[in-house]
């Protein structure tokens, strides 16, 4: 406050020129200023010229204590404090130069009496502004870093183990570890690795009654087509019949694929050229295209497209694909084959294509297209073993409408060449 009253004095000295060699300088003091001089307690304060040793202004909040003050009009620029009176009263001021534009220097000296609460209020906040704040905010950023470095370090078992869980196959048994894992998430863990077994066991009953059912219809199907194939061949009910039982005998090999798939029996082992396997199933493809009236194309790259698999798995798989389109393409229409460099095996139809939304729930166990209403028969098991077959072989399948009709349904295979020596 006093600094600040220092600038505003020093704005109101006018240079009056010069009368009998000396300087002549006025301070020009208006009310409010004088209001405000005399709300400070305690308050002597001098506008002293050093080289006339003259006082230009002066102002004393107790006249009969005036000469307190002379003392200090020699003192040097600075704050001060002493210790007045038998109880040693603190009292404080300063003593500060005001250069004037052409150099001419004066002084201004300003004591005051003991501080008062404000005063104190002030100097925490000055104190905490210019040396306890900084270690403050110091103390606040490292702190915040620590927290911050500790949060991280301890969600470290959480993030690894989200990892580890994101891999689990729960045909496999598997479960979390729990060594090293913070005994605040242990139960946790331990609860998730209860119901991962659960799940397991849940697994394996499905697929033990899948193979034992496919292996118990085995043996009365065989002695169903057998009486059927005895019947004579010109009666009506013969061919319908047989249609039923080959359809009962693909649903039947479809489910000992899936839980052989499944168990992890399968395991693709052989390294092969992907043209040849699917030149191998076009060329079986054929005859039942040409009876269909169907126009079948086969489009091979020119480069090999090598990948480890399981090659019996991979040719029912693309079989499936090819029996799908035949049945959806329609008669008189066209299948197409294809084979790219990345290992992407597609069939593509020409028939109605995919409805809205279709496209993800196609490759689920006896969902089966419509198309106009229509039932064309099938188990709705074929496009699910293409998926596990995909999955095995760690690729992924596709669905999609095709430019100008129909639909695009296959497979990726990656690409693996081979270690050599």
């Amino acid at each position: 406050e006093l600094e600040e009253l220092a600038r505003q004095l020093r704005g109101r000295i006018v240079d009056q020129g010069h009368e009998d060699g000396r300087r002549v300088l006025e301070l020009r003091v208006d009310p409010q200023l004088y209001d405000r001089l005399a709300r400070i307690p305690d308050l002597h304060l001098r506008i002293y010229d050093p080289k006339h040793q003259v006082v230009l202004f002066s102002f004393d909040h107790d006249r009969a204590k005036a000469d307190v003050i002379t003392p200090l009009l020699s003192w040097p620029p600075g704050f001060f404090q002493l210790y007045e009176g038998s109880g040693g009263e603190k009292e404080y001021g300063f003593v500060e130069r005001l250069v004037l534009a052409d150099g001419h220097e004066l002084r201004l000296v300003v004591r005051r009496g003991p501080p008062e609460l404000r005063d104190y209020t002030y100097w925490i906040a000055v104190e905490f502004g210019y040396e306890l704040l900084p270690a403050f905010l110091a103390v606040v950023t490292t702190g915040s870093l620590a927290a911050a470095l500790a949060v991280r370090r301890s969600m470290r078992p959480l993030l690894r183990l989200s990892a580890l869980a994101a891999r689990l196959d729960p045909a496999a048994r598997a479960e979390l570890p729990t060594h090293g894992v913070p005994i605040e998430i242990l139960p946790l863990v331990e609860a998730v690795n209860q119901l991962l077994a659960r799940l397991h066991d849940l697994l394996e009953r499905q697929r033990r009654f899948s193979a034992f059912a496919a292996h118990e219809l085995r043996t009365p199907l065989a002695a169903l087509r057998a009486r059927a194939d005895a019947l004579p061949p010109e009666l009506p009910e013969r061919a319908p019949l047989l249609r039923a039982i080959g359809r009962t005998e693909r649903l039947v090999d479809s489910l000992l694929a899936l839980t052989r798939i499944g168990k992890g029996l399968v395991v693709p082992e052989e390294h092969a050229d992907l043209r040849q396997l699917v030149a191998e199933v076009a060329e079986e493809f054929a005859p039942a295209a040409v009876d269909r009236g169907v126009e079948f194309e086969v489009e091979l790259p020119d480069v090999p497209v090598p990948a480890r698999i399981h090659r019996d798995s991979l040719v029912r798989a693309v079989a499936n694909l090819l029996d799908n389109a035949l049945k959806y393409g329609g008669a008189g229409g066209g299948v197409t084959l294809s084979l790219d460099p990345e290992g992407r095996i597609l069939v593509r139809d020409r028939g109605p294509g995919l409805p809205e939304g279709d496209a993800e729930q196609l490759f689920e166990p006896f969902v089966r297209r419509r198309p106009r209403g229509e039932d064309p028969g099938g188990s709705g098991l074929g496009l699910a073993f293409v998926r596990e077959v995909a999955e095995l072989h760690g690729g992924e399948v596709i669905a999609r409408n095709a430019e100008g009709g129909g639909a695009v349904v296959g497979l990726r295979i990656p690409v693996h060449k081979p270690a050599t020596a």
